[in-house]
């Protein structure tokens, strides 16, 4: 039993409103390279989101053909770079997805990331580079945009804040380090004044004690 014409009518509304929706595929640059093969490439994950597992998502189809292209993980090398730090990363066949590969990464920082890949596909040399942006693939953003109800601080903030707790702890500890040193100190010095005074008492009462028998003798004169 075919069909009525309202429900095609519906099922061809979800799935125009599921294409406009922002996607893995709409998210990805796609570009033909060397004249014979198509390249998609972009985030795993998307939104790509700060301090969130994520990688390099590559495709590599015969642009004639649409026929993947396999075993690049031997001969395609991935370069990942934010500004001007760089890290290479392998790339991995991903599980029952022919010419579809995957590079690892976890991105700490937000902003611009580019994909940098070399080597051969076949014969072919390849050296292209992908960078993310508007009409390409998305930039890394902070956790920030999707948390909810409660923002925490990204790790980076985190990260300096028990830096600077640990810098305070430091300092009390040298403060109260130098307090304790200066107290003894004046323990000692405080000690030492006692002892001097009592040996000086001592001395002059033996002379006061010596001076009276004198002073009798004298006076007996």
């Amino acid at each position: 039993m075919r069909p009525k014409l309202p429900v095609l009518a519906v099922l061809a509304g979800l799935a125009l409103a599921l294409a406009a929706l922002p996607g893995i595929a709409s998210a990805h640059e796609t570009r033909t390279v060397a004249g014979k093969y198509k390249f998609v490439v972009g985030f795993l994950n998307e939104p790509a989101i700060s301090d969130q597992p994520n990688g390099i998502d590559l495709t590599v189809t015969d642009a004639t053909t649409a026929q993947p292209i396999l075993g690049l993980e031997k001969s395609l090398k991935a370069q990942i770079i934010y500004g001007g730090e760089t890290e290479d990363v392998t790339l991995s066949p991903r599980f029952n997805l022919p010419g579809k590969y995957a590079g690892y990464v976890i991105p700490t920082k937000t902003g611009t990331w580019k994909f940098h890949f070399t080597g051969k596909v076949n014969s072919d040399t390849i050296d292209e580079t992908f960078m993310s942006g508007p009409g390409r693939f998305n930039d890394v953003e902070p956790a920030q945009t999707l948390q909810f109800p409660a923002k925490t601080p990204p790790l980076v903030d985190l990260s300096s804040q028990v830096s600077s707790a640990q810098a305070m702890a430091a300092g009390v500890q040298s403060t109260a380090r130098t307090g304790i040193a200066v107290g003894i100190a004046g323990v000692v010095v405080g000690l030492l004044g006692l002892i001097t005074g009592g040996i000086a008492l001592s001395r002059a009462r033996r002379a006061s004690a010596a001076a009276g028998p004198e002073a009798s003798k004298r006076q007996a004169a």
